[in-house]
């Protein structure tokens, strides 16, 4: 009879002191059992890759670009070049008819001719006035005024050429150059048709003639996130490539950025200066700009799963020294996919819990995943120690 309520005993001792060890940790208020803290997986924020790769879209743009117009009115006598074709600095384009011009020029030299004899005349009849006064022979009263006559057919005659000179600098630019050495990228078919009118005071846009283009070297501009402004300097070298030119690398460097931010977008205008020296890139392709960024102080990154976004801040659970959370609000950086970064609010090394839930409160206990990723054993209760060593 003993034998059996010895049985029973350690047969229920067997069946308690087990469920005992499973759910000791989620009983509370029992006496002899304690609550044990949520257990957590934590990583140390640790500082992201100095270098990057910023790839971005651009557009290739001529180095210089200039619209030509015509500077003196007339009909257009000839075009000497077409689209595609390259140009010296200085080399005569087109030829401009100007016969209203050449008729202004042939009455300024008549008049000039005039103004010259004049001038002959008056120059000596002064001297001829100044010979007589000599003699007392003629008042002063006439020497002054011959003398003032000579003055004023002088003023006259240089007035002349100078209108002559005026006219002619104009009629030199009957033959249209071009101002530098390029490609012409545009032809206007009506202003240059032969016999078209061309007006010099017109302010039409359309009056166009032609559009040259300096090629060697070309630039890319490119739009740069606000978040990257302060890692593109000049002088930072970037590779471009063209879709249509597979598996070429075409190297640039970073010539200037516009200083400004886009208010619409948020961006950065950058450019990017690129040698052509074969003349195989064209201005307008869509370019792929490859940028290798240097941070001189890498923010310090954590798991994306870390942040929380609730309540409108971003913040983040770190597991001080004592095992305790301390919920703190970070100003968080780029979203690099996998880790974020965060510029304010954590340091490096410390302890961030990677998964943190909701109900995780500010100043909570916390146990962290041991090195195996397995929790640590719990601590038994003393009471259920004694119903062991009894059993």
């Amino acid at each position: 009879m003993q034998s059996s309520r010895e049985f029973v005993a350690a047969l229920f001792l067997g069946i308690l002191v087990p469920a005992i060890g499973m759910s000791w940790s989620c009983v509370a208020g029992s006496a002899g059992f304690v609550q044990e803290p949520p257990l957590v997986t934590a990583v140390k924020a640790s500082r992201g890759v100095p270098e990057r790769t910023l790839r971005l879209p651009g557009t290739v743009h001529p180095f210089e670009e200039a619209v030509i117009f015509p500077r003196v009115s007339g009909y257009l006598k000839r075009w000497l070049v077409d689209i595609g074709d390259q140009v010296k600095a200085g080399q005569v384009i087109a030829e401009v008819d100007t016969p209203e011009l050449d008729q202004q020029l042939a009455e300024a030299q008549q008049r000039l001719a005039q103004a010259e004899a004049n001038l002959q005349l008056a120059r000596v009849t002064a001297e001829r006035y100044r010979s007589l006064r000599a003699q007392d022979a003629v008042s002063a009263q006439e020497v002054d005024e011959h003398s003032s006559d000579l003055e004023a057919k002088t003023a006259m005659f240089r007035g002349v050429k100078a209108e002559i000179e005026r006219l002619r600098d104009f009629a030199a630019f009957k033959h249209v150059r071009a101002p530098f050495a390029g490609v012409v990228g545009a032809r206007n078919l009506e202003k240059t048709a032969r016999g078209a009118l061309l007006d010099a005071g017109s302010r039409d846009a359309a009056a166009w003639l032609y559009k040259i283009n300096l090629i060697d070297p070309l630039r890319v501009y490119v739009a740069v996130p606000q978040t990257y402004m302060t890692l593109i300097r000049k002088g930072t070298d970037s590779e471009i490539e063209i879709r249509e030119f597979p598996g070429r690398v075409y190297k640039g460097t970073v010539s200037r950025t516009s200083q400004t931010l886009d208010a619409a977008s948020r961006t950065l205008l950058t450019e990017v200066q690129i040698p052509n020296p074969k003349g195989q890139l064209y201005p307008g392709l869509y370019a792929n700009v490859k940028f290798v960024l240097t941070d001189e102080i890498a923010p310090v990154v954590v798991p994306g799963s870390a942040v929380l976004s609730s309540s409108g801040a971003a913040r983040v659970a770190v597991v001080d020294e004592r095992g305790h959370v301390s919920m703190r609000k970070v100003v968080l950086g780029r979203d690099l996919g996998k880790v974020v970064e965060i510029i304010e609010g954590v340091k490096e090394g410390e302890r961030v819990i990677s998964n943190p839930g909701d109900t995780l409160a500010d100043g909570a206990p916390v146990r962290l995943v041991n090195e195996g990723g397995r929790p640590p054993a719990p601590a038994v209760p003393s009471s259920v120690n004694k119903a062991k060593q009894q059993q």
